[in-house]
């Protein structure tokens, strides 16, 4: 999902959101990052996201990157 852009990210990350049931302050609880920071990466606004923090919230999600 890393070569395909943003939109990809923002769909992985909102998809396993959904399956994890996990509200977003769960999230931040469980990854460390602000509620603010996820509300904006799951909507779109963030242009960016780091590495870091993507992986940091999909494995509070119980995800996986391979």
């Amino acid at each position: 999902y890393c070569r395909n852009g943003i939109d990809m990210k923002t769909e992985f990350l909102k998809e396993l959101k959904e399956k994890s049931k996990m509200t977003t302050k769960q999230i931040s609880d469980i990854s460390g990052i602000p509620e603010s920071t996820i509300s904006r990466i799951l909507s779109g606004q963030t242009d960016n996201p780091t590495f870091d923090t993507v992986c940091a919230l999909v494995k509070a999600m119980g995800g996986s990157l391979d």
